[in-house]
């Protein structure tokens, strides 16, 4: 049987990116391409629905690959 819970609150944040928080020249570096990407797309779909004026690039940089928030 499967039990049912009540007063259980939904979480409000499901973005393990702090999007939300950066501003303008903020960025967040990764070690992995993979994980780089995965925030890339993350961004992307933050923006479509959250913030359409801003904007996001990825770039390689020395220590790995970094995401700036750039508008």
């Amino acid at each position: 049987m499967v039990q049912i819970d009540q007063g259980i609150a939904l979480p409000t944040n499901r973005s393990k990116y702090p999007f939300n928080e950066m501003e303008e020249g903020d960025s967040i570096l990764f070690k992995q391409r993979k994980q780089a990407e995965s925030c890339r797309v993350a961004a992307l779909r933050f923006t479509r629905v959250h913030k359409p004026d801003w904007v996001f690039t990825l770039r390689k940089v020395d220590e790995g690959w970094r995401l700036w928030r750039i508008s």
